[in-house]
């Protein structure tokens, strides 16, 4: 076989069935979004259904088409299966020996792929999408004149590496089976190291886990108390064996709304799951609330999701927001203009340099601004709680400053718990959220906001109590 037809069924082995789009993107990153409207796509993708035959006819690949809709999905025959294993030198003997990222595979008996089954096409879709996502990264890091993947000084090489259910359940576990947690799959990311001063340590030397759950809301009340009474076996396991300090949290990723004619009725669809995962964690693992991150996104926001989950994401923070800064609409805000003055932001973890304060020229407000993503539970808590530090020891000196918490973003809309849930408003929150702004810097120019509500630069924006 040549090596493209091995790289197929290599990649379908990985994923146990995929649709041809699915295969195209990942051999051609550069294909990747396109649809048969675009004329490289089309191509691509009659040249690859030649192979994808040829690969049939010698019985190493069969396709199914899924019941009542147009949709076919290809999947190895045994043959194929045991053809793919001879290449990569897997038998009987690895099963449960390799960790299952990238292409380091156990051993599992062939067996017919649920093709018919909705959340196992669900999370197809979710691996088939990293998996291509890391191809067109690694694939730009070899291109000199790429630079669209650097970040705090480093072009990344790839974004995460990725294994399955199979591979991702417990292999050394003493509960019975029914009390231990399997979750959908596992990324993990290598990430370069900072140390207190901001210096680069290592490119790439820490790792960092997270578990992954693929949700189609099907799980509500005691089904989802029960998955995360079994999440807490397994923390509680890994802290025994001195692992849980690389497992980092868990990402949820939900279907994309159906309907996307109003944006704050999707944006709540999402948001309420969300705090449904978070209620059940906390409930059922309460030990572990500072040491484990429940993380929620959509299908199309992970890729920007893992993205922000890297040290290099958020050391790259600063240099977004002082070309923010010397934008006409802030003068009048911050008179952040001088770049001689840029230095005065104070960066308060300088290993990975997501939260930055400065004084307003006036010096009526001091700002501080913190680099938070989409659904991050403990991006926010630890926002909250630099806060209410700051207001402390400012109310303790007699300070005549307020201090403003401005959350900023890059890719995606930040909610914190209280965003979504007014409740949550309450106690040691409630000043902080009275004082929240956030600052879409997405936008050309950038938004500011009062809580969810947009607010005009040219105006007295620091509404505050």
């Amino acid at each position: 076989m040549s090596n493209k037809q091995l790289e197929i069924l290599k990649f379908i082995l990985k994923v146990r069935m995929a649709k041809i789009h699915h295969i195209l993107s990942y051999l051609r990153p550069e294909l990747k979004g396109k649809t048969r409207k675009d004329k490289d796509f089309e191509s691509g993708r009659k040249v690859l259904s030649k192979t994808m035959r040829l690969l049939q006819e010698v019985g190493y690949l069969k396709q199914h088409r899924v019941s009542d809709s147009s949709e076919v999905y290809y999947y190895l025959t045994q043959e194929g299966q045991n053809e793919i294993y001879s290449f990569l030198g897997i038998t009987e003997l690895d099963k449960y020996k390799h960790s299952g990222f990238d292409f380091d595979l156990c051993y599992f008996p062939w067996r017919v792929p649920p093709v018919e089954n909705i959340h196992s096409r669900f999370q197809t879709e979710i691996q088939c999408n990293i998996l291509a996502f890391n191809r067109q990264v690694e694939e730009a890091a070899s291109d000199l004149k790429n630079d669209k993947w650097v970040f705090g000084g480093i072009k990344l090489t790839d974004i995460c590496s990725l294994r399955d259910n199979l591979h991702s359940s417990p292999r050394s576990s003493n509960l019975k089976e029914n009390m231990q947690y399997k979750p959908d799959g596992e990324i993990c990311l290598n990430l370069s190291r900072y140390d207190d001063q901001g210096n680069l340590i290592e490119t790439y030397g820490e790792l960092a886990y997270y578990f992954m759950e693929y949700d189609r809301k099907t799980e509500y009340g005691e089904r989802l108390l029960a998955k995360f009474r079994r999440l807490n076996n397994r923390l509680r396991e890994l802290k025994e064996k001195n692992e849980l300090k690389y497992y980092k949290g868990m990402i949820v990723v939900l279907e994309d709304p159906r309907y996307t004619n109003n944006q704050k009725v999707n944006d709540l669809q999402i948001n309420l799951r969300y705090l449904n995962f978070l209620k059940a964690f906390n409930a059922m693992c309460g030990e572990f609330i500072d040491e484990f991150n429940i993380i929620a996104t959509t299908v199309s926001n992970l890729e920007n999701t893992i993205l922000s989950l890297r040290t290099e994401f958020s050391k790259a923070f600063k240099y977004p927001l002082i070309e923010a800064f010397r934008l006409k609409e802030l003068h009048n805000t911050f008179n952040y203009s001088d770049p001689i003055t840029d230095a005065l932001l104070f960066d308060y973890f300088k290993h990975t340099g997501d939260v930055l304060g400065r004084f307003t020229s006036d010096r009526k407000y001091y700002c501080i601004f913190f680099n938070i993503e989409g659904l991050n539970t403990q991006k926010w808590e630890r926002c909250i709680k630099i806060f209410n530090n700051l207001q402390r020891v400012a109310v303790e000196k007699n300070e005549a400053y307020v201090i403003v918490p401005i959350v900023v973003f890059r890719k995606l809309q930040p909610y914190s718990r209280g965003l979504i849930d007014a409740t949550f408003k309450t106690g040691v929150e409630s000043l902080f959220y009275d004082r929240l702004h956030i600052m879409d810097l997405c936008s050309n120019p950038p938004v500011l906001k009062k809580g969810l509500e947009r607010i005009d630069f040219l105006e007295s924006v620091f509404i505050v109590k």
